[in-house]
């Protein structure tokens, strides 16, 4: 064995000796191990999320500041509380988001592009029914110039007119391609049956995309771009002085503006049980989603419900996959999850099945979620999904991006300050008897709706026998009987 040349020679025989005992001492009976017994895990640690500053500029922009010395690179995450909920005509948030680093009054679409990749820089942005984002990440040693780039983007999105017509063709397309993806055709429809007239219900036609304007796009990054609606995270390896004083100079002259407030009510409930059923001609399997109203995202029992969804379809080791595809063999796999917003929410259980074991399949999927409310789960299986779950989650915090997330998150959805620092021990201490309170609280099979997406000739009498079925064409719409 080869120690340490730096090491004194009286020091290589101390730890020679050190060693020699460690490996006589763990060789010994009294310290075998048992390597056919699996170890216990560890306590979850009671504060894994990282300590953060927070200063809000005299012009209302919320400032987060997380140092991470682990890596030398800095991200940048600019959230704006105005996502497709403010659409004046569907679509336009999306199309902002889309053009964001597609040219500024100061660079064009390319020139745009050249700086950023010169510097191994990437701005990306993106709209959710909630809020929009903007983030950027890089080296450290390029924060200036990064800034610059970064803030343009936000300040001076042009929104060139040949950028836009660009990408509203490329829209079109993929609208023409979706009637082709049996799983998009059924997420548009789900959130048509789910959420109904709600706003977080639209959904983008071609019309819908041929009436937005190159002036839309202006009029909502005027109102919505401002100060006092957004909030700045920064995650990396930076001093909260140095970066606070280089983020008041780029963002510390951005005028205040006087965005939209918005008072919305919940979506709306989905009594009985009926099935919506989307004829897709020729197509030899069918989607299958089994979805309800679920809890909007400032509910206190996340970390409970995130321990019941694994249980039910959160992988290889949840119930959905265990019955529909090892039991059953119908499946290459079924899913379920929560969508949890800041009006509402949804949950959803999926699967892909043969037509002629659509039918049966749904049967399986509606057992598994009211078998979660009618007895208490093993302590076993739910001591795995526990470990499962606070795994994934101290694994997620090596992420930047998730960690600034994470933090604006908080603000944006009115969560408690320490939400995220008890999220691991609040996961740890979920007993089968919490899951199933849970999924008596937030699961049904008797108020939800069922979306198929298949064959109507084949599928349609074996869902019959189930609930009503409503069919649809393969633009959304209802057809007659």
């Amino acid at each position: 064995m080869n120690l340490p040349r730096q090491l004194s020679a009286r020091n290589r025989h101390r730890a020679f000796g050190l060693l020699l005992l460690f490996v006589i001492l763990h060789s010994s009976p009294a310290f075998a191990i048992d390597r056919a017994r699996k170890p216990e895990p560890g306590p979850a640690p009671a504060s894994a999320f990282p300590d953060y500053k927070t200063e809000t500029l005299p012009n209302g922009l919320k400032v987060f500041i997380i140092e991470d010395d682990r890596k030398p690179t800095v991200t940048f995450r600019l959230v704006i509380r105005s996502g497709s909920l403010f659409d004046s005509k569907t679509g336009t948030a999306d199309f902002v988001a889309e053009l964001l680093n597609r040219g500024t009054a100061k660079r064009d679409a390319a020139t745009f592009a050249l700086e950023t990749d010169s510097i191994g820089v990437g701005i990306e942005s993106a709209a959710s029914p909630d809020f929009i984002s903007v983030s950027a990440a890089g080296l450290t040693k390029y924060t200036r110039q990064l800034l610059d780039l970064y803030s343009d983007a936000v300040f001076h999105a042009a929104f060139p007119a040949d950028q836009f017509a660009k990408i509203q063709r490329q829209t079109l397309s993929a609208l023409d391609e979706e009637k082709q993806q049996p799983a998009k055709l059924a997420a548009k429809l789900t959130g048509k049956v789910l959420y109904g007239a709600h706003p977080y219900g639209a959904y983008l036609t071609p019309a819908a995309v041929q009436a937005i304007t190159r002036e839309d796009l202006l009029a909502f990054h005027r109102e919505h771009f401002v100060p006092n609606n957004a909030t700045l995270a920064v995650v990396g390896d930076v001093k909260a002085a140095d970066i606070l004083a280089e983020v008041k100079r780029v963002f510390g002259d951005w005028k205040m503006g006087d965005p939209r407030k918005l008072k919305m009510a919940a979506p709306p409930t989905l009594p009985g049980v009926t099935i919506h059923l989307l004829d897709r001609p020729g197509s030899v399997q069918s989607n299958i989603v089994v979805v309800q109203p679920g809890p909007a995202r400032a509910n206190p029992d996340t970390p409970g419900l995130n321990v019941l969804n694994a249980t039910l379809g959160g992988g290889f080791s949840g119930r959905l996959f265990q019955n529909l595809r090892e039991k059953h063999g119908w499946t290459y796999g079924a899913s379920s999850a929560f969508d949890m917003r800041k009006f509402g929410g949804g949950f959803q259980a999926t699967s892909e099945t043969r037509n002629e074991v659509t039918a049966p399949a749904i049967v399986e999927l509606l057992k598994e979620i009211g078998r979660l409310s009618e007895e208490p789960a093993p302590d076993a299986e739910i001591a795995l999904q526990r470990q499962y779950n606070v795994g994934n989650y101290l694994l997620s915090l090596e992420s930047s991006a998730r960690t600034a997330q994470r933090v604006q998150d908080i603000d944006l959805y009115g969560l408690p300050a320490d939400f995220y620092k008890t999220y691991a021990t609040r996961m740890a201490a979920i007993t089968p008897a919490d899951v199933q309170t849970l999924a008596k609280k937030y699961l049904s099979t008797t108020d939800l709706a069922i979306i198929v997406v298949g064959e109507a000739r084949d599928v349609r009498p074996g869902l019959e026998k189930i609930g009503k079925v409503i069919l649809y064409d393969q633009d959304l719409q209802p057809v007659g009987k």
